[in-house]
C-alpha cells in the first residue's frame, strides 16, 4: 500500500516536476557559459545534467506501466556499449571516463522522450506543464540576450566578427536549434492559450520570429521560413475558421523573411566572401616559389601541397602525412576545399576510420583518438599559435556514425524513424482528429531538428538541445495516439 501510495503521489506531483526541469534547461546553459568564461570545470553542470538523467530515468521506470521497455532499451545500449567498449580496447583505450561521458550524450535524447511519453500518460496535466515550461524558456532565452545585449557581453552567433545576437550560450548552432525547435511550438501555444485572439498570437510570433532574425544563422531563417509558412498552412487546411490566423502568422514571417537583405547572416556572408580572395592570395604567395602560377588549382609538387596546407590542414599533415592527405584533397589548391572546416574534420574522421580495425565501423572510434596537437593558424591576426585540431564533424549524423559506428547510428535513426512513421500512419488513418496545431507544430520542430542534425552538430550530440528534441518527440507521440489517446510505455 506504501509504495501504491507513494506512486500516486509521484504521479501528482509530476506537472511541477515536469515544469522545473523544463525551467532549468536555459539555466544549466547559462551556468555553463559563465563557467566557460571564468575557466571553471564544467563539473558543476555536468553533474547536474547526469543527475537529472538519473532522477528522470528511475522517476519514468518506477511510473511506467510497461517497465520491459525501458529494461530492453537499457540492454540494447548496454550491449552496444559492450562492443564499443571492446572495440575501443583494441586501439588502446586513451580515456574511458570521457569517451563513456560523450556516449551518454547521444543517448540522452532517447531518454528523454521515454520518459516524458511516461510523464504525458500518468498525468493528464504533464503535458500543459511541458507546454508552460517550453514556453517560460522562451522568455528565459530572451531575458538572458537582452542582459548580454545591455551589458555588452553578449559572445555574438559569429563571435570573430561581433555579428548576431546569442545571449550566454556557448553553442550558436544549438542555440539557434533550440529556438527554430521552440518556434512553432510557441506558435502553437498562443493559438491554444489566446483563442480567437490575433495580438497575442502577432505577439508570439514576432518575438520567436524576431530571436531567429537577430540569432543570425542560416538554418535560423531557413526555420523561420518553415514554422512561419509551415503554420500558417496548416491553419488554412483546417478550414475557413482559422484563415484570420494563418493569415497573420504568414505575415509576421514575410515581415521578418523581408529584412534578410540587411539581416546579420548576410553581414556575416559579405565577410566571407571578403575573406576568400585574402585567403586564396596567400596560399598562390605560399606556393608561388615553387613555380605555382595563379591559374593552377592543384599540383603535383610535395613542396608547393605542404607550403599551401600548411594554413589549415597542418594538423591533418602531422597525424596523417601529406602525401594521404593530399591524396584526400585531390592535389587541391582551391581555396573553398582547403579553408573548408567541414571538409577537413570530415577528411580526418575517414583516414582514422581508415587505420582503425573493423570493428570500428560498427562501434565508432574514441573522441581522444580525434585530437591531434599541431600548430593552429589566426587568418584574422595571420599568426601563428600552439593549440590542439580535434577530428569532430560538424553534423550529427556523421558524429554519431564515427562516434558510434554502424550499431549507434542504426539505433539512433530507427528511434527517430520510430517516431515519423507512427505520426505518418496516425495521419493516414484519421486525418481530421490528428491533423490539429498540435500535431502540426511539433512535427514542424520534428523537421527542424532533422535539418539541424543534418547540417549541423547541434542536437543529437549537444544535451542543451536534444533535450529539447527529446520533448519534441514526446510532443508529436502524443499528437499521433489513436482516437486522441497515446499509448505511451
Amino acid at each position: 500500500m506504501k509504495a501504491v501510495y507513494s506512486k500516486q503521489q509521484l504521479k501528482k506531483m509530476l506537472p511541477l516536476m515536469i515544469l522545473l526541469f523544463c525551467v532549468m534547461q536555459p539555466l544549466l546553459d547559462v551556468l555553463g557559459y559563465w563557467q566557460q568564461q571564468l575557466e571553471i570545470p564544467n563539473g558543476v553542470t555536468m553533474f547536474a545534467r547526469m543527475l537529472l538523467l538519473a532522477l528522470m530515468l528511475l522517476l519514468g521506470f518506477v511510473l511506467s506501466d510497461r517497465k520491459w521497455v525501458y529494461l530492453c532499451g537499457g540492454g540494447v545500449v548496454l550491449l552496444y556499449l559492450i562492443g564499443h567498449v571492446l572495440s575501443c580496447r583494441a586501439m588502446g583505450y586513451l580515456d574511458p571516463l570521457e569517451d563513456l561521458t560523450e556516449q551518454m550524450r547521444i543517448f540522452l535524447m532517447p531518454a528523454t522522450a521515454l520518459c516524458f511519453i511516461t510523464f504525458l500518460k500518468q498525468n493528464s496535466r504533464s503535458y500543459k506543464a511541458m507546454l508552460t515550461g517550453l514556453m517560460v524558456n522562451l522568455g528565459v532565452i530572451l531575458l538572458v540576450e537582452l542582459l548580454a545585449t545591455l551589458t555588452g557581453t553578449d559572445p555574438h552567433t559569429y563571435s570573430n566578427k561581433n555579428i548576431g545576437v546569442l545571449g550566454w550560450f556557448i553553442w550558436a548552432n544549438s542555440q539557434s536549434a533550440i529556438l527554430s525547435i521552440l518556434c512553432p511550438i510557441a506558435i502553437y501555444f498562443a493559438l491554444e492559450r489566446f483563442e480567437g485572439r490575433l495580438l497575442p498570437l502577432v505577439g508570439t510570433c514576432l518575438l520567436s520570429f524576431g530571436l531567429l532574425f537577430f540569432c543570425g544563422t542560416r538554418l535560423a531563417y531557413l526555420s523561420l521560413a518553415a514554422a512561419g509558412v509551415g503554420m500558417a498552412l496548416c491553419l488554412l487546411l483546417m478550414g475557413k475558421a482559422r484563415r484570420r490566423q494563418a493569415v497573420a502568422v504568414l505575415c509576421c514571417a514575410l515581415v521578418f523573411l523581408a529584412l534578410i537583405p540587411v539581416s546579420p547572416m548576410v553581414k556575416n556572408q559579405k565577410t566571407l566572401d571578403q575573406n576568400v580572395q585574402t585567403k586564396q592570395d596567400r596560399i598562390y604567395a605560399a606556393v608561388a616559389p615553387y613555380g605555382v602560377t595563379e591559374e593552377q588549382t592543384e599540383t603535383d609538387d610535395p613542396q608547393a601541397l605542404a607550403a599551401a596546407y600548411h594554413f589549415y590542414l597542418q594538423a591533418l599533415v602531422d597525424r596523417f602525412g601529406l602525401e594521404r592527405v593530399a591524396r584526400q584533397y585531390h592535389n587541391s589548391l582551391k581555396v573553398g576545399e582547403i579553408f573548408d572546416r567541414r571538409t577537413m574534420l570530415l577528411s580526418g574522421c575517414r583516414l582514422l576510420m581508415e587505420d582503425a580495425p573493423h570493428s570500428a565501423r560498427f562501434f565508432g572510434l574514441e573522441l581522444g583518438l580525434m585530437r591531434q596537437k599541431t600548430e593552429l593558424y589566426d587568418f584574422a591576426k595571420d599568426q601563428w599559435h600552439p593549440g590542439t585540431e580535434t577530428f569532430d564533424p560538424e553534423n550529427d549524423f556523421h558524429g554519431v556514425y564515427y562516434l558510434c559506428g554502424l550499431v549507434g547510428l542504426g539505433l539512433i535513426v530507427c528511434f527517430l524513424l520510430l517516431f515519423a512513421l507512427r505520426a505518418l500512419i496516425a495521419l493516414g488513418r484519421a486525418p481530421k482528429d490528428v491533423f490539429t496545431p498540435g500535431f502540426c507544430a511539433f512535427a514542424c520542430a520534428f523537421a527542424i531538428a532533422l535539418c539541424y542534425a543534418w547540417a549541423t552538430v547541434s542536437v543529437l550530440r549537444r544535451n542543451n538541445a536534444s533535450v529539447y528534441l527529446g520533448l519534441t518527440l514526446a510532443g508529436l507521440w502524443y499528437h499521433s495516439g489513436k482516437d486522441g489517446k497515446t499509448y505511451a510505455p
